[in-house]
């Protein structure tokens, strides 16, 4: 199938103190959308790593916002593979709202991690032939690019992880960074301005038991961030930008 539409409702749960969905629970979103493609197209985690010894890794994630959604609002997700290499997979979302207006996009990066050599490996070509690239419509804006590094951080919040952090793969989930990263945005800024894009690059996994810290650094249209572990092993970098 070249692409997959489900659409939701905004649960209370999943919204913010301003009541709109929140950034954690959207990543969550498009995660779950990626997950049930992988599953139609039998390219499942669970069947990669049952049979081929290989399993998705996201190295990296760029959301555009127009708007979030509100709680008890509708809203359709559509996902596609808008690309491929030799190593990565383009993956595009988009959010329309019930009047069918685009709010939200989304390109994503993804690789296939040899499970016991724990490294990013080669797409096979068994895979290629049952994950088709979808032409219906103009592909979302590929990422691309470097990430400023900070220089010198003004905000760190430390997290410890936690049972529930871990997902089936056995490590953090990305919904868990995309939360961390967020917390060390000044409160003002979370209070009063609005999201218009987070783009964040994943490079190393992390697991039960690590220290996490999170540190992050204003400049001119918002934040740069990054994530370490208590070995000063860098696990994402990332960049805010904020209206």
């Amino acid at each position: 199938m070249d692409f997959i539409t489900e659409t939701y409702r905004i649960r209370i749960t999943e919204v913010d103190a301003h009541s709109k969905l929140t950034i954690p629970a959207l990543n969550g979103l498009l995660q779950e959308m990626a997950w049930r493609h992988s599953v139609v197209e039998k390219v499942s985690v669970h069947e990669l790593s049952a049979q081929h010894n290989i399993s998705w890794v996201l190295s990296r994630l760029k959301i555009w916002i127009d708007r979030l959604p509100n709680y008890d609002e509708t809203v359709t997700v559509k996902t596609y593979i808008q690309g491929v290499d030799k190593y990565f997979y383009h993956r595009d979302f988009t959010v329309m709202d019930a009047d069918g207006t685009e709010i939200i996009r989304a390109n994503s990066v993804w690789g296939l991690m040899d499970i016991v050599k724990r490294r990013i490996t080669s797409i096979p070509q068994w895979m290629l032939d049952v994950t088709p690239i979808y032409a219906g419509v103009k592909p979302v804006e590929r990422v691309s690019g470097k990430i400023k590094a900070i220089t010198e951080a003004e905000t760190e919040r430390r997290f410890d992880i936690r049972w529930h952090d871990i997902d089936s793969n056995q490590h953090v989930n990305n919904t868990k960074y995309v939360e961390w990263l967020l917390e060390s945005v000044p409160t003002d800024i979370l209070n009063d301005s609005v999201l218009s894009s987070i783009d964040m690059i994943f490079k190393n996994e992390s697991v039960l038991g690590d220290k996490i810290m999170t540190q992050s650094q204003a400049i001119e249209e918002g934040f740069i961030h990054k994530i370490l572990n208590q070995n000063g092993q860098e696990l994402v970098t990332g960049e805010t930008v904020w209206g």
